[in-house]
């Protein structure tokens, strides 16, 4: 049995280690607008009206004002939530260069989910727009969904292939017997 890393393997963690850096500068991103979006909003007058009934405009001030304190609070989320991603892609490509078995099958089950992602998202936008306005305005969001379609769809037919899962089945066995040796040895 070959014990030597496939080099798909490792091609495939330098994407998940690209793809979670990217992650995680976007969340480092979001983050920052997020702290910066309530000290300018609380700077400007967006809530000044010339409206004559004070108790209306009162009213929506403190609507808006709510709207807006909350949705600081979403950018913050969604920005932890980037965050965990990017750490998650991180903890998957190391167990991929380490020819962990959980890697795989989690790889295999967040490349699957992004097909589906993709799809949908493509539909979506063929939707919302007609193709020519598409084509000619921003080709980029299809090119893009279905290039990611692509690369998922590689990744997951590499993943299935007999001699990955062979390598990966041994290196799990060699794991399990090294520390069941080393179980007898006390």
């Amino acid at each position: 049995m070959n014990s030597t890393r496939p080099i798909g393997i490792t091609i495939i963690s330098i994407l998940m280690i690209l793809n979670g850096s990217f992650l995680l500068f976007s969340g480092i991103v979001i983050f920052f607008l997020a702290s910066n979006f309530a000290t300018t909003v609380n700077t400007l007058d967006l809530f000044s009206s010339n409206n004559t009934e004070i108790n209306n405009s009162n009213f929506t001030n403190n609507i808006n004002s709510n709207i807006i304190h909350n949705f600081n609070y979403f950018l913050y989320f969604i920005a932890v939530t980037i965050t965990i991603f990017a750490l998650i892609h991180f903890l998957i490509s190391y167990g991929l260069l380490n020819g962990r078995s959980w890697a795989r099958s989690t790889t295999l089950i967040i490349s699957f989910i992004s097909i589906l992602g993709n799809i949908f998202m493509i539909l979506m936008v063929l939707t919302l727009f007609t193709r020519i306005e598409l084509i000619i305005n921003d080709p980029s969001i299809l090119v893009g969904n279905i290039l990611t379609i692509i690369i998922n769809t590689l990744i997951i037919c590499y993943l299935l292939r007999n001699e990955v899962k062979a390598y990966f089945d041994f290196r799990s066995h060699k794991k399990s017997s090294f520390s069941s040796s080393f179980g007898d040895l006390r």
